[in-house]
């Protein structure tokens, strides 16, 4: 007997705001998420239901939905619509930007051209009417991210996907340069700790995260005055609701002095890096480089299978540009 062709799910993409996209992380994610083997734990309700907690007055949550004829939700993707004040603009944005590196749809169907095409063709509809659409975290090689590339080719500019470092992590592998910029940092770490205490540590329950993202909040605070710094992230707002069974912060002390930190979100074997900080009276040592080091080896021995690098020294390949629509 023949198999059946994989025909396309009749679907109609509709638009919910406010508490009826709340309603809709709340009641219906969950089950997208689990069906969808494929979501970063950019796209877990735990995740965007604490990002939503952090939207200013100003910002809207707003989800697109895939639905059957009989409502069931077979695709989704979370935004924020964003009207400044003393602004006509509209600007649409991912929940949770720019602290995510994947964006993607979420839900069984995610995967299915006809349905990212039908989200991408929202999307230009939305820009027709005004807004300003960009998806940072958008990737070229996802079903969705063919589907925008699609409709706006001439509008788009896509950069590398953030650097997948495969688990044992080996620097021999880097090119010449690299592993010379690396055996120096190693060297001058090496000097360091020949005269001083290091402490790494990660966290593995609840009480360990709480103290370390007041780490990360104290380094923010030790950045403060370096140029470019940016605004510290209220992390004890958003992830109590994704636990320690979803997260973890790694920590590097020199002595009694935390000189760097790093945020990151698991799924299944995967650990994806949300945000790294550094102190920058320790810049000279490259604190950041020698937390990856210890971390790589720690979620290797721990049978991970991949770091995800969003930021600091473990993004080896840039993110590049958003993907953006041309208004």
């Amino acid at each position: 007997m023949e198999a059946l062709p994989n025909l396309p799910v009749p679907h109609t993409v509709r638009t919910l705001i406010g508490a009826d996209a709340l309603e809709v992380l709340t009641r219906h994610w969950p089950a997208l998420y689990t069906q969808d083997l494929e979501a970063t734990p950019f796209q877990s309700p735990a995740w965007l239901t604490g990002a939503a907690r952090l939207l200013p007055a100003t910002a809207t949550p707003l989800v697109l939905a895939a639905t059957t004829a009989s409502g069931r939700i077979i695709a989704a993707l979370a935004l924020v619509r964003d009207h400044e004040r003393n602004h006509h603009s509209v600007r649409f944005r991912p929940l949770s930007a720019p602290h995510l590196s994947h964006l993607r749809l979420t839900g069984p169907h995610c995967d299915d051209d006809a349905v990212a095409r039908g989200f991408a063709l929202h999307l230009l509809f939305l820009q027709e009417t005004g807004a300003d659409i960009s998806l940072p975290g958008l990737h070229g090689d996802t079903a969705f991210g063919r589907a925008v590339q699609a409709v706006c080719p001439d509008s788009l500019t896509t950069g590398p996907s953030p650097a997948v470092l495969v688990l044992p992590f080996s620097f021999e592998a880097l090119a010449s340069s690299r592993q010379r910029a690396h055996a120096r940092r190693c060297r001058h770490w090496a000097q360091l700790a020949a005269t001083h205490t290091i402490t790494y540590r990660r966290s593995h329950h609840q009480r360990a995260l709480r103290a370390g993202l007041k780490v990360l909040t104290t380094l923010h605070q030790a950045a403060r005055s370096r140029p470019g710094a940016g605004t510290a992230v209220p992390w004890h707002r958003v992830m109590p609701a994704v636990g320690a069974a979803g997260a973890f912060a790694a920590e590097l002390h020199v002595d009694d002095t935390p000189v760097a930190a790093q945020l990151c979100l698991t799924r299944g074997h995967a650990c994806y890096s949300v945000e790294q900080v550094t102190h920058p009276g320790y810049r000279h040592v490259a604190p950041g480089h020698a937390l990856l080091r210890h971390l790589l080896d720690d979620l290797a021995q721990e049978g991970f299978h991949t770091l995800h690098a969003g930021c600091g020294p473990a993004a080896s390949a840039a993110p590049g540009p958003p993907i953006r629509l041309a208004a």
